[in-house]
């Protein structure tokens, strides 16, 4: 029996189904069915010769034709289909997308291997949002699983979730040394303090959005991911743009000082649009790496943005202000 990495659509196969050809009747459709007991037969497969799936039959349809019809003649022609070794979030995504109870998988040949049923793909959702609920808080490794807290051991828990945590820390003490390079420009404009929290903000959200789309896109879709990163960059340029002017005329009138709103409105239009490039930029350099592109929705990516977006901010600040020292 053929073995499959974990994950794909090759360790969720249900084989025993019905299947017929084209030229079999309804009558013997039926009496075969009638002969087994499988694991569902909500819907008949056709076969060609080949073994390829060329068609499906559901229930209602079979008991309803006349027992002289040919497979062929009541079958719907073109049924979706996954690979053998996608992944089950596709197995997931071509279910919901496509209204469909079961999913049929091929091999790499094309030919009918099995389907995955409903109550598999179920059980694919939940993983799924567990898994993603855990790891965009950078909780990954062994333990990662919601179950996994009731049974591993202290050092296990602590394993799955320090990694990431560090390393936030080691970036966010770098994100503070930024901070104190622009310790004369704060205190001859204090009101520059008052908006350091709304740029680190605005760029988290405007990225955690963007790479929770991009990685799960990136699992179940094919696409360009240059084009996909430019769009993205545009998205958070049109944005930015916008929470910029509203930041910019509200600390205007917080601080009584033009050159503050400037600041602040030019900073979120940078900050905000460098974010969705970085977050599509790194799950791709996480996979690169062999690690869960995933992880990278948590402290990592969240401690980069923070960084950066204080170093365009006080860069913008000292640039308009003529500060520069």
């Amino acid at each position: 029996m053929a073995t499959y990495p974990s994950d794909t659509a090759g360790v969720l196969l249900d084989t025993h189904v019905p299947t017929v050809f084209a030229d079999d009747t309804a009558k013997i459709v039926m009496a075969k069915l009638s002969r087994e007991e499988w694991e569902s037969i909500g819907v008949t497969y056709v076969l060609n010769g080949e073994k390829e799936l060329v068609g499906i039959i559901p229930i209602k349809k079979l008991v309803t034709a006349s027992g002289g019809v040919l497979c062929g003649e009541i079958m719907t022609r073109n049924p979706i289909m996954v690979s053998v070794m996608d992944d089950q979030e596709r197995v997931a995504y071509e279910a919901i997308a496509n209204d469909l109870k079961s999913v049929p998988v091929k091999d790499k040949d094309g030919k009918f291997l099995g389907v995955i049923p409903a109550d598999k793909i179920i059980d694919i959702l939940h993983e799924e949002h567990l898994e993603d609920f855990l790891r965009s808080s950078g909780i990954a490794g062994h333990g990662a699983r919601i179950l996994d807290f009731l049974h591993v051991n202290l050092w296990e828990i602590i394993k799955a979730r320090l990694p990431w945590l560090i390393a936030g820390l080691l970036i966010g003490l770098v994100g503070s040394f930024v901070v104190s390079r622009f310790e004369e420009t704060l205190k001859e404009h204090t009101a520059l303090a008052f908006f350091i929290s709304m740029v680190a903000y605005m760029s988290d959200s405007i990225g955690t959005q963007s790479e929770t789309i991009f990685i799960r896109s990136q699992a179940i879709l094919k696409f360009n991911v240059y084009r996909y990163v430019a769009r993205e960059f545009i998205v958070g340029v049109i944005i930015g743009s916008i929470a910029g002017m509203l930041a910019g005329i509200c600390a205007f009138i917080i601080s009584g000082n033009i050159e503050i709103g400037l600041i602040l409105g030019i900073s979120l239009v940078l900050s905000m649009s460098f974010a969705t490039v970085l977050a599509c930029i790194t799950p791709i350099v996480l996979k690169g790496l062999g690690k869960d592109p995933a992880v990278g929705s948590g402290p990592f990516t969240t401690a980069i943005q923070d960084m950066v977006s204080l170093l365009i901010y006080f860069s913008v600040a000292m640039a308009l202000l003529g500060t520069i020292r």
